[in-house]
């Protein structure tokens, strides 16, 4: 009997023996997983180490499943009394998932352990955007701001547009206009936001066509886990485009969700306020040990800020009032021209709509619009003014409608994504009524993009790592894209001759339409061959089919209706243009000592348009130096970058702009920079960055002479930029208190005519506060201050009438109550407290003719949201 007990014990011993082996030698974490977990219940530590240890020491296990792992294995250490084993093992725990919580029926001690390790771990901010991979922020080699999920709802952001007005760096010129808001990062001036690369989990939302970054209300928040933005050349990682600095949205992971295998969840707000304004923005996600599914979703709709009390917008009935001086014509020279050339006196002597002015001699010297000629512009004007336009009435409109929706399926290894927004807004906020008619369905400015991609993630083992990116994008301006011009008198492209032949002004709708497509692909490769060095290296390749010009028409739909401009500008081929580009880099950290870190990179990019088109072969270095002695880190960085010319820059063109100029260069750029970090206390922080660039080649307008002694324009090479400045930082927490600050000194300057760049302010000072007044409830208080701008003469840039813009300052608050009941929140957002009217400089020329010279901002607007977050698990499984 006695030999039978123990056959059957030792069989026992086998097959349990046998488990634990088969699950060790496979490292499938569907096995190993729940059988540790079963060792830790029954006291079996030595097993749960033998089982856990090696696999996940071996890159075997999901990041999910190491995360679970190490979950136990912080127990287990933590039960045989070894703290810091425990504390270690946390550790690693919190920098896969930092938002892992313990299970509720955890020990105390647990709890208490896990806590200590995520304080003592609260200011380690992990990055991927410099080096394409995870990085402490403090020694990345570059300057890095990070914004979390914690802050958009704790700062109340609405949008990613309003975050950059509290970043050090950035001037912001919000025009709501066919690019809702312009930004000039580090103080370089452009006509669109073409000079910063913005990506979405890797995939680049640059415009193909145009390099413009589309940034407007259709991007979702509820799914963003944080934005981290590289101030500074970045080309040496990330090509063309990366000229000012670098904007990555990074995306929640759903997969490592904490909490039970299976779950269902929601994570949203509604939000309606000032300007008739109102929003969605939702995420729902379904979970389970090996898929994760999320939908996004946004809709946003507003009114905007009515613009039509300022002259420029206002488009009631003329008066004559609104002619004084408007078809004057003064000079001697001036007015024999003209007269000449229109035989006004000679087919109109008598008229009473004009009087010409004469000299002693008897030389005309002007002609001037009498009250009678100023009475018959108004009334031949307001054909235009005050009347319909495509059925619809003349009058201020801006009103936008935005939505986007992203659907995201994540694997073990794998995460397939599908992209699609479209904004569909009103652009007459860019331009004046000297140059534009308002009505409800022109002019409009409407864009949809499509991002397809496939993300590989394949953790090999502690030295090497594999990440594969492939994606395809379609970027298109939408056919009901329109813009709106007139020739009339008010605007002066009707005359004093036209006047008097009684000509009727006539209205002009141009429709637009834009369609460009691109596979790209990128390989990385991330290899340590010994602890104190690590080798970043990529290849990458991109296909893509882009359109030159904009096929236009006079009717909606011009992809079926119109036409591509034709005449000197014309480019033999078509209008459609294959691209092919390759791109390798290699980026090299090393450190000779645990306080010195030395990282050296180089990427090689060419670039091919058609057969003999493209910029060819441009290579970009990076020389940065780390130093880091106890509560100090300082960085010196040296970098080089290149902006690539868009396709609308070398080949599109206008009735002003005849000629193409299809082998542009691409602008380049020299960066060095120094910054100092101080962590004075454990709730204080400080950085301090002085930088200094110089770009060159850099693209502009130029004059051209034409046959017969007419000219044109042409962008060319031919300006450059010296900019330097400093920007700093600092953080403060204290128990229920998180305060922070940042300013910038910009000083841009022209070298070419020793001016200032336009439009950049001098100092910008940006500050808040979030204090928790009670467990659930909390206020954030933050201020913005811009100094003066100068614009217009005097400076380089703009032609603005206007030479001096106004310092100003913004106060803004956030009342949030969390859980009013079960997972809902409410939150009360106040923008611009104090109510102020303020302008920002018009973008582009700025002349006040064609282009507004001045944006008014917003005045105090309130609104109130309801957020709301729900998760339904199966905890039985």
């Amino acid at each position: 009997m006695v030999n039978r007990i123990c056959l059957v014990l030792a069989s026992l011993l086998l097959v349990a023996t046998g488990q634990i082996a088969t699950a060790q030698m496979s490292c499938d974490e569907s096995v190993a997983v729940p059988q540790a977990e079963k060792r830790y219940a029954t006291g079996n530590f030595d097993d749960v180490f033998s089982l856990l240890l090696p696999c996940s020491q071996s890159g075997s296990f999901t990041v999910n499943g190491r995360v679970q792992a190490l979950k136990i294995l912080s127990m287990s250490y933590l039960a045989i009394d070894s703290m810091q084993q425990s504390a270690q093992a946390i550790s690693q725990l919190l920098a896969l998932n930092p938002k892992f919580e313990p299970d509720y029926l955890a020990s105390p001690r647990y709890k208490t352990l896990f806590q200590q390790v995520r304080d003592s771990q609260e200011e380690i901010i992990q990055v991927t955007s410099v080096s394409k991979k995870a990085e402490n922020l403090l020694y990345v080699p570059a300057t890095v701001m990070v914004i979390s999920s914690r802050d958009f709802v704790q700062r109340g952001y609405q949008s990613l547009e309003q975050v950059l007005h509290d970043l050090p760096g950035f001037d912001v010129i919000k025009g709501n206009g066919p690019g809702y808001s312009n930004f000039y990062q580090r103080g370089y001036r452009s006509t669109s936001n073409d000079r910063t690369l913005m990506l979405i989990d890797g995939v680049e939302e640059n415009d193909l066509a145009s390099s413009n970054i589309p940034i407007s209300q259709q991007y979702a928040l509820s799914d963003i886990d944080r934005v981290e933005v590289i101030y500074g050349p970045a080309s040496t990682m990330y090509g063309a485009n990366a000229f000012a600095g670098v904007i990555n949205i990074i995306t929640k992971s759903f997969r490592n969700l904490s909490g039970p295998a299976r779950q269902l969840a929601f994570t949203g707000q509604a939000r309606t306020g000032a300007l008739n304004t109102t929003y969605f923005d939702g995420v729902l996600t379904a979970k389970t040990p090996d898929v994760a599914i999320s939908v996004t979703t946004r809709l946003y709709r507003s009114d905007e800020i009515d613009l039509s009390k300022y002259p420029e917008w206002n488009f009631n009935s003329r008066t004559a009032a609104d002619y004084t001086g408007q078809l004057d014509i003064t000079g001697a020279d001036a007015t024999k021209q003209y007269v000449d050339k229109t035989n006004l006196l000679g087919q109109y002597p008598n008229s009473n709509l004009f009087t010409v002015n004469y000299d002693p001699a008897g030389v005309a010297t002007g002609i001037r619009l009498t009250q009678q000629g100023a009475e018959r512009a108004a009334n031949i004007d307001n054909n235009l003014f005050g009347k319909t336009l495509n059925d619809q009435p003349v009058r201020f409109n801006d009103s936008s409608f935005d939505w986007s929706v992203r659907a995201k399926v994540e694997f073990k290894d794998l995460t397939i994504s599908l992209l699609n927004w479209k904004t569909d807004e009103g652009a007459t906020p860019w331009y004046t009524n000297r140059s534009t008619l308002s009505a409800a369905k022109n002019p409009r400015w409407v864009t949809n993009n499509r991002a397809f991609s496939i993300t590989y993630s394949k953790y090999i083992s502690d030295k090497f790592q594999l990440t594969n990116i492939t994606s395809y994008l379609l970027h298109e301006i939408n056919g009901n894209s329109s813009l709106v011009t007139y020739n009339g008198y008010y605007n002066g492209k009707l005359g004093l001759l036209e006047l008097a032949k009684d000509s009727v002004p006539k209205s002009i709708i141009t429709y637009y339409y834009r369609i460009s497509t691109q596979l790209r692909n990128e390989l990385r490769l991330f290899w340590t061959p010994v602890s104190n060095v690590e080798v970043n290296s990529g290849l990458e390749f991109r296909s893509g089919l882009i359109q030159g010009n904009y096929i236009t028409s006079s009717k909606p739909l011009p992809d079926e209706t119109g036409l591509v401009a034709t005449g000197s500008g014309a480019v033999l081929g078509g209008n459609n243009f294959q691209t092919l580009d390759l791109s390798l880099y290699s980026q090299v950290t090393y450190r000779p000592r645990k306080e010195l870190k030395v990282v050296g990179g180089l990427r090689v990019d060419n670039n091919r348009i058609r057969t003999n088109g493209g910029y060819g072969t441009v290579a970009n270095p990076r020389l940065a130096v780390i130093y880091s002695p106890g509560k100090y880190v300082f960085k010196g960085i040296y970098a080089e970058a290149f902006k690539d010319a868009s396709f609308l820059q070398k080949y599109a063109t206008t009735s002003t702009r005849t000629l193409t100029n299809p082998n542009l260069l691409p602008e380049r750029v020299r960066n060095i920079e120094f910054s100092a970090y101080y962590q004075v206390t454990k709730q204080v922080s400080m950085n301090v960055v002085s930088y200094m660039a110089d770009y060159s080649d850099a693209v502009g307008v130029a004059i051209v002479p034409l046959e017969g002694g007419r000219t044109t324009q042409q962008f060319q090479a031919i300006g450059r930029r010296r900019i330097w400045g400093i920007q700093g930082e600092g953080n403060y927490r204290v128990n229920r208190l998180n305060a922070w600050w940042n300013f910038t000194y910009t000083n841009p300057i022209d070298p070419e005519s020793n001016k200032r760049v336009s439009d950049i302010a001098d100092y910008m000072i940006n500050a808040g506060g979030h204090y928790q007044f009670l467990p659930k409830l909390s206020l954030y208080l933050s201020g913005n201050y811009v100094s003066a701008r100068k614009s217009g003469m005097g400076t380089s840039g703009s032609n603005n009438p206007t030479q001096r813009f106004d310092p100003f300052l913004l106060l803004n608050s956030n009342l949030t109550y969390s859980n009013l009941v079960n997972g809902l929140s409410v939150q009360l957002s106040a923008a611009n407290l104090l109510n102020n009217e303020y302008f920002v400089p018009g973008i582009r020329e700025a002349d006040n003719t064609t282009y507004a010279s001045r944006f008014p901002q917003a005045r105090r607007q309130v609104s109130i949201a309801l957020l709301y977050t729900f998760k339904l698990s199966d905890s039985s499984r």
